[in-house]
């Protein structure tokens, strides 16, 4: 059996079960087909290939230990490699990240690499087996576009973390299993172009914005571009994006279903819960998995309303800890309690801070404070005194480790992108070294493709 008939299978026997309807775009429960259907069939019937979309989604969000999210996600790691988090997980190598002291046999590494790339594979089916299909044209291009921004997204994932990676077009396993890493610059390149493919398929909208429109590509483009210091183009798809999507106004609005900044989430899909992020993140004893370290907690101005809104703690005898409560739920009464939070994977917020940095290095200083002030006025502070270009990209940089801390890795992400890890985390962490700005790739991988190789210091 080849990899993609079995994916074909894995498909009929439990995607088709969760499909996102057309009406309402939500997860129901439908009977398995009796008998394994084939390629053809599949992507020429509009539900069998809309579950095969579905199941990159319900991946994603369907385990605890994601790197999407929860107590071992790429976030949190990221999170406690930068200096966002502490890490109080005994059990899941989580404290190697916390010294940057990561192994290549780090299990945690392993399971995101092969989670991550498992994906883009079905991604690279859908792909495959929609290029044949007799759908509508309507029906195939949105499906197309679905697929073609996540297969963007998470290789986009990969060259963030890991630099150059390997980047996967098929499903034939031969060629894959010795695929070589691709420079990072082509990598963002490759997703670049997909998302502007992508952009020019999806539709504008998506009922609860569960599913990847133009919006969701463009802002997933501002962020590529800002990534590749194409300033003039991360400003112009930012723009397009904020023009649509309002800032809440209520911070404790802005990660619930209908949030108006919410431009793409993830779904909930397991009773009983939310977000996984919400279950790892709210104490309701001492810290099991990250606690926010000292140091953020530190780095919040007087009358910062992010502080009270999205910041809680939990206290026993003298000792207290502070956690994100950007998701305010932990778990739900009841498996049949109706759900208010989704993952939020893009917002608007980030956007306002992308087009600060892109105009203010562009020497837009004025258009620049203008969007850092715009995020600052929702938090309850004044306007930033930031007055020259260095002043504005380090109130910028301040502004989005507060903004958006807990959320996508951002912090580690943005130390890494604009070289300040050795300045900001070489000065609080005694065995800092440059080479750690690099996660290493799984050594079980390369003990599987002799091309792959190992990034420095590992």
């Amino acid at each position: 059996m080849t990899n993609k008939t079995y994916y074909i299978q894995k498909i009929c026997a439990t995607a088709i079960a969760m499909l996102i309807v057309t009406a309402c775009e939500d997860f129901v429960t439908i009977d398995p087909p009796q008998t394994t259907l084939s390629t053809t069939t599949v992507f020429n019937d509009e539900g069998t290939a809309r579950a095969a979309v579905n199941r990159i989604y319900i991946d994603m969000m369907q385990y605890y230990q994601s790197f999407s999210s929860g107590g071992t996600s790429l976030n949190n790691m990221g999170g406690l490699a930068a200096d966002e988090f502490d890490n109080f997980d005994t059990f899941n190598g989580m404290a190697q990240f916390a010294s940057n002291e990561i192994t290549p046999v780090n299990s945690n590494i392993s399971t995101h690499w092969n989670q991550i790339y498992n994906l883009i594979y079905q991604a690279n089916a859908v792909m495959a087996g929609l290029e044949k299909s007799s759908l509508t044209s309507t029906t195939k291009s949105k499906l197309e576009g679905e697929a073609l921004f996540m297969h963007a997204y998470l290789h986009f994932l990969l060259v963030s973390y890991w630099n150059d990676v390997p980047w996967i077009t098929t499903t034939d396993y031969v060629t894959n299993a010795k695929a070589e890493r691709m420079p990072a610059a082509e990598v963002y390149q490759n997703i670049i172009t997909e998302l502007l493919l992508a952009k020019e398929k999806l539709p504008t909208e998506s009922t609860q914005r569960i599913r990847p429109t133009k919006f969701a590509a463009a802002a997933l483009l501002a962020r590529a571009y800002l990534f590749t210091n194409n300033y003039t183009a991360a400003e112009q798809q930012a723009t397009e994006v904020i023009s649509q999507f309002p800032l809440e106004s209520d911070l404790n609005n802005v990660f619930l279903i209908g949030s108006t900044e919410t431009i793409f989430q993830l779904q909930s899909i397991i009773p009983g819960f939310n977000t996984w992020d919400g279950d790892a993140y709210i104490m309701v004893s001492t810290p099991q998995t990250v606690a926010l370290s000292n140091g953020f907690m530190s780095a919040f101005e007087m009358n910062d309303a992010r502080k009270l809104s999205w910041t809680n703690s939990y206290s026993e005898g003298a000792e207290i800890w502070f956690y994100p409560f950007k998701y305010k739920v932990r778990r739900l009464l009841n498996v049949n309690s109706e759900k208010t939070e989704y993952q939020v994977i893009l917002r608007a917020g980030e956007q306002y801070l992308i087009r600060a940095e892109a105009r203010a290095n562009l020497s837009n200083l004025s258009g620049s404070l203008d969007d850092l002030n715009t995020i600052r006025t929702r938090a309850g502070l004044t306007s930033s005194l930031a007055a020259t270009q260095a002043e504005l990209l380090l109130a910028i940089e301040q502004e989005r480790r507060i903004e958006l801390f807990s959320e996508n890795g951002h912090r580690w992400l943005d130390l890494k992108r604009t070289g300040r890890l050795d300045a900001v985390i070489g000065a609080i962490k005694p065995g800092w070294q440059s080479t750690d700005a690099l996660f290493p790739i799984p050594q079980n991988e390369r003990n599987r493709n002799s091309n792959l190789s190992q990034n420095p210091g590992y």
